[in-house]
């Protein structure tokens, strides 16, 4: 029987464009060009190297507005089997909390499933509780800050990077595993899987597809208020042109002023 694995993946905006809405204090989605978080393409690496493996479906999920079937459809184009994105009004300005419930309802529809990745965390919020969060919502074990991961005798083993050393945990399937980034090369995409990926299209879910109520997704359902935001000055650095016959009076500024230690040599 296939494995059933399940990769979560986000759209998030180029980190060189993000703009954040004065009014909302959320991102502007809509101001920056939007890329594969790239800790999940990791994930959906790691999902491939067991499928390359042992006989797997993989299925893409995906929280975000319409626009982020693209992201998914570059996951199709490398191999993953099925797309699904969720997408409704009522899922906009979520934080971390509710958009791990909506997902891990969305899992729940899907029915069986014996694995579920995620990246580390997104470069858009950088907090890593999404993962952990599905799988406590879930009620099933979780591997986190993995390098590398197999499927193995029923078993799942994961070798986890600590800041002491390595970890290797064994868990029995359903488990929920967070993928280091850069822990793998990620394959690109083949013509004909890209091909293939458009025939087959990427499903559309709303919050009526999962059944739960509406005050306990997005904004409504965010335990996070921001309250202000200020912007922080760069310090600005002044840049002076010396020459060579002023070096020795700049030595002895940079003395004076601490930056540079002289010592006498004694004789």
């Amino acid at each position: 029987m296939a494995l059933e694995i399940v990769v979560m993946i986000k759209q998030v905006p180029d980190s060189q464009e993000v703009e954040i809405d004065p009014v909302t204090k959320t991102l502007n989605r809509m101001k920056a060009r939007n890329v594969l978080n790239v800790a999940d393409e990791n994930a959906l690496e790691a999902a491939l190297i067991i499928k390359d493996r042992a006989e797997s479906h993989i299925t893409i999920v995906s929280m975000g507005p319409p626009m982020a079937d693209e992201a998914i459809l570059e996951c199709m184009g490398k191999g993953a089997d099925r797309g699904i994105l969720l997408t409704d009004r009522a899922f906009a300005g979520a934080d971390t909390y509710p958009t791990g419930l909506t997902l891990a309802a969305a899992i729940t529809k899907l029915g069986k499933f014996d694995i579920i990745f995620a990246g580390e965390e997104t470069s858009d919020s950088s907090t890593g509780h999404v993962g952990p969060g599905v799988a406590e919502f879930l009620g099933i074990e979780q591997i986190t800050y993995t390098r590398s991961v197999r499927f193995e005798d029923g078993n799942v083993i994961g070798e986890r990077e600590l800041e002491d050393g390595i970890e290797i945990v064994r868990a029995r399937p359903p488990v929920l595993i967070t993928v280091r980034l850069g822990s793998n090369i990620p394959r690109r995409q083949t013509l004909r899987k890209k091909i293939d990926a458009i025939k087959t299209g990427v499903e559309t879910w709303t919050l009526q597809n999962l059944g739960i109520p509406a005050e306990w997704v997005g904004f409504k359902g965010s335990p996070t208020v921001v309250r202000s935001m200020k912007t922080i000055k760069e310090k600005e650095r002044a840049a002076r042109k010396i020459t060579v016959s002023e070096i020795g009076e700049l030595v002895k500024e940079l003395a004076g002023n601490g930056v540079i230690k002289m010592e006498v040599e004694q004789q």
